[in-house]
């Protein structure tokens, strides 16, 4: 059985790291506050992958974001996803030249850049993120930062990204993001019993057991949490030591060999 995961995400916004809410920014800190409140030498123990999304309204793909990609690679051992405005395969390829292990594609899900993607890297090396909101009794997937909805209807939609050759799907409610009331099960309703691609779910995630009702869903393979504000200190260490106590089947460190890692000179 394959294990369950933790994922972190972090949301690039013109050259600072934001909280959103609703797909509305708030920008918090610089890639200096994020060293010093992030420390991802130690946080890699107690999350299982990291996520960053260019975010930015402004420009999109610059040399300032893929750069702090660079940098915070270099403190992490863990798998990086790296998304937002991937429009052709050059742009993928820069990505994956500078430490990026997946990259992350919502608005440019079309079958000639996913299959260029696939042909070089594998299915497995490319994310689809599937934003969605629900309007009075529908639900609706969304592109470009939530502002587009698609013209087909969600199982239809969904039948066309389950075809590609993608190895996971991420789907993320724009209504519950940076809420923290608890991620939207209801979406899962429109996805086949079975499906050959790991499901992620995100959106509304705020404490501990909203990880734990999404870990312990069976059609769930890994909750994803973009909140920068609820983990601070040793929040994702505590989060993941409780949530092995419920016996989800979670990777483990030996807590000594952390004890242990000496991370003054690094």
């Amino acid at each position: 059985m394959l294990k369950k995961r933790v994922i972190f995400t972090l949301l690039y916004n013109d050259g600072f790291f934001s909280q959103s809410r609703n797909f509305n920014l708030q920008n918090v800190g610089d890639l200096e506050w994020l060293k010093k409140n992030y420390d991802f030498r130690k946080i890699s123990y107690y999350i299982d992958e990291l996520i960053i999304l260019d975010v930015s309204r402004k420009k999109k793909f610059s040399n300032q974001f893929v750069e702090s990609i660079k940098l915070i690679s270099k403190q992490c051992f863990i798998p990086i996803t790296v998304g937002g405005g991937i429009r052709n395969l050059n742009q993928a390829k820069t990505l994956f030249l500078n430490a990026c292990d997946k990259v992350c594609i919502n608005s440019n899900l079309e079958k000639k850049l996913i299959t260029q993607i696939a042909n070089i890297y594998g299915q497995q090396s490319i994310v689809a993120s599937l934003d969605f909101k629900k309007i009075k009794k529908d639900y609706y997937f969304f592109t470009n930062n939530g502002l587009i909805k698609k013209k087909e209807s969600c199982r239809n939609y969904l039948r066309k990204i389950l075809k590609l050759p993608v190895g996971e799907i991420v789907v993320n409610s724009i209504d519950r993001d940076g809420t923290g009331i608890g991620l939207d099960f209801d979406i899962l309703k429109f996805f086949p019993k079975k499906i050959n691609k790991s499901l992620i779910i995100s959106g509304g995630v705020g404490n501990f057991s909203h990880l734990y009702d999404g870990l312990k869903n069976n059609r769930i393979d890994a909750v994803n949490t973009a909140n920068l504000l609820n983990f601070l200190g040793d929040g994702l260490k505590k989060t993941r030591e409780m949530l092995i106590k419920k016996k989800l089947k979670l990777p483990t460190w030996n807590p000594k060999t952390i004890e242990n890692l000496n991370f003054s000179n690094q």
